[in-house]
């Protein structure tokens, strides 16, 4: 039997407790749901049986990934979130792999879970359902019996027939590409088509006098009983921009998380980029007495400019949902050309005129909405008002007018796109 002297067990033992008292320290620190680190590295985490501080046994889901992510102070790894699904220090690999810690794997299971705040390369679409306005014509009058086409002989005995817009689908698609978590560069194409038509009818002896034909080519005998038109919008937007954060943050620390209080994180961008776009107005008249004649107007601008704006964003970081808005300036520089035809069936071509000139438009887009983004913080979708203001434009009637009058001097007015946004998002 071997004695030990008593100064050495004192220090067994006392060596022993401390490492007692390291261990138990060790298995109370937890990380953020799929952030455990590993070898220096963050990897996902599925959900498993873990022994928390309490002692209890808990079971925890995915839904925990709302949770702020992990990060690695100079204490070592550290959760500022929610309590985690993996003790820190479990080593999770299979022949020398992380579960899931493939390139697929990680594309679906999005680890780490990354800050609000943080750029992220990703697809979008949208769905559109915008209404074109101050873009109506108004192409007919009824009127009292037949007069002399000089104006003001007339009088008005009915409602003006108008070719005016509803809220017509349109989509807008796009991606981003993250280079640093503070910037980015997105890219997408925006694209409606918005038609609208009419047809009016009268009963002798009212009659329907045209006020889109040129006054001078036509006289009482051309008033007739029926008239239709038709109106279109058409544009093609293609925006290229470079995204710097100006603001953000997910304050959160230990001591004040946890799954009963909200917490909310903030992002605030600026945009700087450039846009291209073509616009096209089309309308197209009949009117049928014993022959028909037409009027036939196109529109159309092309043209390019800068745009400066900011957007930003606010998490609840427990539930997932946000808020966010989005203003931008856009200084387009193009050309405007038109062309106006007045046809008649039996004499030909009674009217013909067209016009172009260089124009600087200014556009300024306005959205605000709500959404909701999934617990892995992939999938984003979004509902939202955009109202897209342009100024300095040649609208259709604007043109019409200025062929009747031969005053095309000042042509400018203002034209307005709104209506909802929905979006469905991918990031990774």
């Amino acid at each position: 039997m071997v004695m030990v002297p008593k100064q050495v067990a004192f220090r067994l033992a006392l060596g022993a407790l401390f490492a007692l008292i390291a261990a138990s320290t060790h298995a109370q620190q937890f990380v953020t749901p799929g952030q455990p680190f590993i070898g220096g590295q963050t990897f996902g985490a599925q959900p498993v049986v873990q022994l928390a501080p309490d002692g209890a046994v808990h079971l925890d889901g995915p839904m925990a990934g709302y949770s702020i992510p992990t990060q690695l102070g100079a204490a070592g790894p550290q959760s500022i979130g929610q309590p985690g699904l993996i003790a820190q220090g479990r080593n999770r690999f299979f022949s020398g792999q992380p579960i899931l810690g493939g390139q697929f794997g990680n594309w679906l299971f999005n680890n780490p879970i990354p800050w609000q705040y943080s750029h992220r390369s990703g697809l979008f679409g949208d769905f559109l359902f915008l209404r074109p306005r101050n873009a109506e014509v108004t192409y007919a009058l009824p009127i009292d019996g037949p007069v002399p086409p000089a104006f003001g002989s007339e009088v008005p005995v009915g409602p003006a027939a108008v070719v005016d817009f509803d809220y017509e689908p349109a989509f807008r698609v796009g991606f981003g590409l993250r280079i640093k978590d503070d910037s980015s560069i997105s890219a997408q194409y925006s694209f409606l088509r918005a038609d609208d038509s009419d047809a009016v009818s009268v009963v002798a002896p009212v009659l329907l006098r045209s006020l889109v034909t040129h006054p001078l080519s036509t006289n009482a005998t051309t008033d007739t009983l029926d008239a239709s038109a038709s109106n279109g919008i058409e544009f093609d937007i293609i925006d290229v921009d470079f995204k710097g954060l100006l603001s953000g943050s997910e304050p959160c620390i230990a001591e004040h998380c946890g799954n009963s209080k909200s917490h909310y994180a903030h992002v605030v961008n600026y945009i700087i980029g450039a846009r291209y776009v073509q616009l096209d107005q089309d309308f197209a008249a009949a009117f049928t007495t014993t022959n028909i004649t037409t009027v036939d107007t196109n529109v159309d601008f092309d043209g390019g400019g800068i745009r400066l704006g900011l957007e930003g964003e606010r998490h609840s970081t427990t539930n997932g949902f946000f808020v966010y808005g989005q203003g931008i300036t856009n200084l387009m520089v193009g050309e405007f050309s038109a062309d106006y035809t007045q046809v008649n069936n039996l004499n030909g071509t009674e009217a013909f005129t067209r016009w172009s000139a260089g124009r600087i438009v200014p556009a300024l887009d306005l959205e605000l909405g709500f959404g909701w983004v999934a617990p892995r913080r992939r999938l984003r979708v979004s509902g939202g008002y955009l109202v897209s203001t342009w100024f300095n434009v040649v609208k259709t009637d604007e043109f019409i007018d200025a062929a009747q009058t031969h005053n095309f001097d000042d042509l400018s007015d203002i034209l307005t796109f709104d209506g909802l946004v929905a979006r469905a998002e991918w990031e990774f």
